[in-house]
């Protein structure tokens, strides 16, 4: 008698799985995913220079709650980089990590507005990708509310550092900004402010991630400790035009530490220029990105900021040049070519290039 109520009830299971019911289910979900191929050689002065090839994979799911929430999970390649899931083919072809990219609820109310909460991608608008204040892997942790309108608002409260036995480290951060067309040009301009929280005199090891990796270029004193607070008022800028049939934009972005102690006055500032021609989207279109920055060694945290520029963190300048070539339908052809000087002070040249084979499904 047993083993037929078993049978009968995974029967009435499986029999649900493929009702309407089960459908309804199944068109709630959106799946996503993508993959890289890289191909990187770098060289600094001082050191060796270093060939890799690496793979960044990550696979998301979206699903409809009801008809204002959303729930959302990534999966991706690599290791704790707060600001990279690639992940480096070696160690005699050991298997490799998967990580939980994003987690979130998003809840949209009304138009126009959205709350998340979790791990989600930076809310924070960034003129043409370019990678200043974040790097475009930082997956943020806490809260944030998004307005647009025209006008758009960002604000949010991450958490930076959870201790059990002493204060935590967060940022506050926010933005304003306009949207504006005319006449086939469209622009964009804002301000952000972003303060983050027991920084200075807190030690590397304070972090846990830190404390393994260093200060990402911010300054510390002979105890290992940050000199000082991070509190970075940001500008930025950008034009999108059409010179002919070929689209144009040019972008600006500007950041200083408001909160940098009379130690580091004279290395609180950041900035980027830059230019974006062509797009590529269908097969057979191209693009080409090229911009110039410098950030001085505690203009911002430098844990979140691009890790290729420089080989990561603050505290150099130079030029990046970036082109894409669509080959077909989910398929692109990138390449970088990072041509920098690490170091403001004791300047060492420093050069990464790198050939991608990008695949989206």
């Amino acid at each position: 008698m047993f083993k037929k109520i078993v049978i009968s009830t995974l029967g009435l299971v499986g029999f649900s799985m493929l009702t309407p019911v089960a459908a309804s289910w199944t068109e709630q979900l959106k799946f996503n995913g993508d993959f890289r191929y890289r191909y990187e050689y770098i060289a600094k002065e001082g050191k060796d220079e270093r060939h890799r090839n690496r793979l960044r994979l990550r696979i998301g799911v979206i699903s409809k709650v009801n008809d204002t929430v959303d729930i959302g999970a990534v999966l991706a390649s690599g290791e704790e980089d707060p600001v990279s899931t690639n992940q480096t083919l070696d160690s005699q072809s050991t298997t490799k990590d998967i990580r939980l990219d994003q987690g979130y609820f998003a809840w949209k109310p009304v138009k126009g507005l959205t709350i998340k909460g979790g791990k989600f991608k930076n809310p924070f608008y960034v003129p043409v990708k370019t990678e200043l204040l974040w790097d475009v892997d930082f997956r943020p942790e806490g809260l944030v509310l998004q307005y647009n309108n025209g006008i758009f608002t960002n604000l949010g409260f991450f958490y930076v550092e959870e201790r059990s036995s002493s204060d935590e480290s967060y940022l506050f951060g926010g933005q304003v900004g306009y949207k504006g067309k005319f006449s086939g040009t469209t622009w964009t301009i804002g301000t952000g402010y972003f303060d983050y929280t027991e920084i200075k005199d807190r030690s590397l090891n304070d972090f846990d991630y830190l404390a393994g990796e260093g200060s990402a270029g911010n300054t510390l004193n002979a105890n290992n400790q940050f000199v000082t607070d991070y509190n970075e008022w940001e500008l930025f800028m950008d034009i999108s035009l059409k010179v002919g049939n070929l689209p144009l934009s040019l972008f600006a972005n500007y950041v200083i530490n408001t909160a940098a102690a009379d130690s580091v006055k004279d290395n609180d500032t950041g900035y980027l220029l830059g230019f974006k021609m062509g797009k590529a989207k269908e097969p057979g279109t191209w693009d080409f990105r090229y911009n110039y920055r410098e950030i001085q060694s505690d203009a911002i945290f430098g844990a979140f900021t691009d890790s290729d520029f420089i080989g990561g963190g603050t505290d150099g300048k130079g030029h990046e040049l970036n082109f894409g070539y669509m080959i077909a339908k989910g398929w692109k052809f990138g390449a970088s070519y990072f041509i920098n000087t690490a170091g403001l002070d004791d300047e060492k040249d420093f050069e990464r290039v790198q050939v991608d084979l990008k695949f989206k499904f």
